[in-house]
């Protein structure tokens, strides 16, 4: 059966517009940070314009050993330097939250402690996540593969609001869909 050609249309619309969205979103990406490498941490937006204070501590501060430069495989030269010392370390819960890490320095006992802070999904952003997959299985007592590729395009206060396009492939017949919906 031959679908009308309106929905052809209709098809060719919205894979044109998925396209220049994609192109958008992707011309538009934030670059994430690299893994394995440690970079300096930029301050958190509360505190960036707060100007530092001289601190003198009368009392031996608590740092770690030496060994937990290597341990955290910091850089060759933090780990050479002698008068470099780790005084926290954390490592946040991979979820879809940004975390605020912050270490506070007690004048008092000279110990450090650390805080990690899940902050609050926005009320709205702009998304470039997306996600591809191939799949191999059965359809309708067949061997078939599917082909998965969805966009977001906007979060609101968590729900998300994705174009989504699905092939999937037997010997004997071949189905597609491409959508646009929320998810959560």
């Amino acid at each position: 059966m031959k679908p009308p050609a309106i929905l052809n249309r209709y098809l060719y619309i919205a894979l044109a517009l998925l396209g220049m969205a994609y192109a958008v979103l992707w011309y538009n990406r934030t670059q994430t940070a690299p893994v394995g490498i440690h970079l300096p941490a930029t301050p958190a937006p509360e505190v960036a314009k707060v100007e530092f204070e001289p601190l003198i501590v009368d009392l031996p501060l608590q740092v770690y050993k030496p060994a937990a430069k290597q341990k955290l495989k910091l850089p060759a030269h933090v780990q050479a330097d002698a008068k470099q010392h780790v005084v926290a370390s954390t490592r946040t819960a991979p979820d879809e939250r940004p975390h605020t890490v912050t270490t506070v320095l007690d004048s008092g006992t000279g110990e450090f402690t650390t805080y990690d802070r899940a902050e609050p999904l926005p009320w709205i952003e702009a998304s470039t996540r997306r996600h591809f997959g191939a799949y191999i299985g059965a359809m309708n007592g067949e061997q078939a593969i599917a082909i998965t590729a969805r966009q977001e395009a906007l979060r609101i206060k968590g729900v998300k609001v994705e174009a989504i396009a699905i092939g999937t492939a037997s010997q004997s017949e071949r189905v597609g869909f491409l959508g646009v919906g929320v998810s959560w």
